[in-house]
């Protein structure tokens, strides 16, 4: 794993970036296919959104949370409390950085 950069001073003040592969093989690959294996199912499942006639908005977050809760309870990923929590603010949109 790469060391994460330090946290930014202030709110709103950019985030340093850690590089990922994502290419084809990487961990990161695997995880994103067991977490998106997961939003699927819990979206096209007889509770999920598509059979709740959920709103676009309501699917994403929903997706979002099963794949999170996936791969936490599988414990292929952990949470930094301690950045978390040291975090000036956390930034909510997505720099792009890469394809």
């Amino acid at each position: 794993m790469t060391d994460k950069p330090p946290l930014p001073a202030r709110m709103f003040d950019p985030w340093p970036r850690i590089p990922i592969d994502t290419s084809e093989g990487s961990d990161f690959h695997h995880l994103n296919r067991t977490a998106g294996s997961a939003a699927t199912g819990w979206a096209l499942g007889p509770e999920g959104a598509y059979a709740q006639n959920f709103t676009l908005a309501e699917v994403v977050d929903g997706a979002v949370r099963e794949a999170l809760l996936h791969l936490l309870e599988l414990g292929l990923i952990d949470i930094d409390s301690d950045r978390l929590n040291a975090a000036p603010g956390l930034p909510t949109h997505r720099e792009r950085t890469s394809p």
